[in-house]
């Protein structure tokens, strides 16, 4: 039996997660440098052609909200929130697995919050039949990635919670953060 197949379905569930949001964040980051590119485009074009990128103000906040919301899952499975370690520093490996349990269900909460209402908004966006007012982008593409990122979000927060209660319960496992 490899290594792998020995591991319990959550531990699986943590490792399809880290696998997931890293191919979210390197996603964000193409978006991120298209948002670059485009913007790059069309400062350099508008001084010598006197052409512009139609609808640049658009795509810019598309591809950087999207960058954005792609990028929180894999900040949830890095550990790469803010967080003030002096105040844990004194607690024992247990307490500080809890107290890492319990911010991590606190940012999953934080998290379902922003997707449910955003949600909520996209749908009657949607309905609506909105778009963007320069070149006519449906609010659609907006919301697709804030709530597919949300999602992820929650579900890699609430991975941690688990590892982090296993590691509080059982004092096996460990609180430090993931190493990449």
């Amino acid at each position: 039996m490899t290594v792998a197949a020995a591991r319990p379905l959550p531990l699986k569930l943590v490792a399809w997660a880290e696998a997931v949001t890293r191919y979210a964040a390197w996603f964000a980051m193409a978006l991120l440098f298209v948002a670059i590119a485009v913007t790059i485009v069309d400062v350099s074009t508008r001084r010598t052609i006197g052409w512009s990128v139609p609808g640049l103000v658009d795509l810019t906040q598309l591809f950087v909200m999207s960058f954005v919301y792609f990028s929180i899952p894999f900040g949830f499975m890095r550990e790469a929130n803010v967080s003030v370690d002096f105040l844990t520093d004194r607690l024992p490996r247990r307490g500080v697995a809890l107290v890492k349990a319990v911010c991590a269900l606190l940012g999953a909460a934080f998290m379902l919050g922003i997707t449910y209402y955003s949600w909520i908004r996209a749908m009657q966006q949607v309905e609506n039949g909105d778009a963007s007012q320069t070149i006519g982008i449906p609010f659609a593409w907006y919301w697709g990635p804030l709530l597919i990122g949300g999602g992820l979000s929650v579900i890699a927060a609430l991975l941690q919670a688990w590892r982090y209660l296993w590691a509080a319960a059982t004092g096996r496992g460990d609180a430090a953060p993931p190493q990449y």
